[in-house]
This record gives C-alpha cells, sequence and structure tokens, in this order.
C-alpha cells in the first residue's frame, strides 16, 4: 500500500523514514570518525566527503518526505497515547525535519561561504551561498551544536520507540516496520 493507513504507514512513508534514518546516521557517523584520524590524511578527508554526501542525501529525502507527510494522514497509536506524550512525540518529529532541512543548508552554506567547491557524488552544486569568513566560521559553531542537538534527539527517538513497544506495548514502532515478534 502506497498510501498510509488508519494503523498503519505506506511504503512510500517507510522508505523516505529508514532512507532518512541511515543518512542522518552516516552523516552523524562520518563527522565523528573523522576526529580519529590525523588532519590532512586522506582517511580523514574521506570521512568530511562522507559527510557531506551523507548531508546531501538527508536534504534531498527531506523535502519530498515533508510534502508527503502535509498530504497523508498520520497512522493512530494504539493503544492512544496520554495527551501530552502525543504532544511531547509530534513537537519532536517537527524539530527532527527542522533538523534535517536546517543542517544540510547550513552545511552548504559553511562549506561554499568557505570558498569551497560542493559537488553531489561528482555532479558540483550551484554556489547558493558567499560568505565571509567569520560567519562561515559562525555559521559552523551553530551547525555543529545543531549537530548534536540531532545526534541526541535521534538516539532519544529511536530509545522512545523500542520502549513503546517493549514496555508501554503499543503499536508506535510496527506501524513503521509492520510486525515484530
Amino acid at each position: 500500500m502506497l498510501k498510509n493507513s488508519q494503523h498503519s504507514y505506506g511504503w512510500l512513508a517507510r522508505a523516505l523514514h529508514w532512507l532518512s534514518a541511515l543518512a542522518v546516521i552516516a552523516a552523524l557517523a562520518f563527522i565523528e570518525f573523522k576526529d580519529f584520524f590525523p588532519k590532512g590524511t586522506p582517511l580523514r578527508d574521506a570521512m568530511k566527503f562522507g559527510h557531506f554526501q551523507a548531508g546531501l542525501i538527508v536534504l534531498l529525502l527531506v523535502l519530498p518526505r515533508l510534502l508527503w507527510r502535509l498530504g497523508n494522514r498520520v497512522p493512530e497509536i494504539t493503544p492512544a497515547p496520554h495527551k501530552h506524550s502525543a504532544v511531547l512525540a509530534k513537537l519532536a518529529h517537527w524539530v527532527l525535519y527542522a533538523l534535517m532541512l536546517a543542517l544540510p543548508l547550513l552545511g552548504i552554506a559553511i562549506v561554499q561561504g568557505s570558498g569551497h567547491e560542493l559537488a553531489f557524488f561528482g555532479q558540483p552544486l550551484p554556489v547558493l551561498f558567499t560568505l565571509d569568513r567569520d560567519t562561515a566560521h559562525d555559521l559552523k559553531e551553530v551547525h555543529e551544536t545543531l549537530g548534536n542537538v540531532l545526534l541526541w534527539l535521534v538516539i532519544g527517538h529511536a530509545a522512545a520507540a523500542v520502549w513503546h513497544h517493549r514496555f508501554v506495548k503499543d503499536n508506535t514502532l510496527t506501524r513503521l516496520t509492520g510486525p515484530l515478534r
């Protein structure tokens, strides 16, 4: 089923969710592992390249994902959560969307604003941003801070899904995965 139903996400929503999750995890992993390698080494450069590519994939996925989310019903959670839990979950989801949009755009601004070319798997991107070095540096600080917020929010998001599945015993997780044993 393409579209979401009353109790389950459709295959397109599931695909966009899991591909986004993989891209976000890859972007976070590449940038965290970068520091294991000395500056100027090919492996460190490869980690930065992987981070940039994963971030661009996140950006490419979040736009259709947002459009699909706005145009389709969200499957019900059964049994229904408490009102404050539902509001907190909705807020967390919209913050995740905002970060998946803002972080790649900030990344593009930082790279291009620092005078470097940015390519997506070999295809140069048009220059969208020109910034002075100080502004690019300040944006890098914001990007790193928001990246840490995203890291912890993703961990909390995954932990909440497991919590709901194992302890609350609702269908929060299975709406995106199908039946689990």
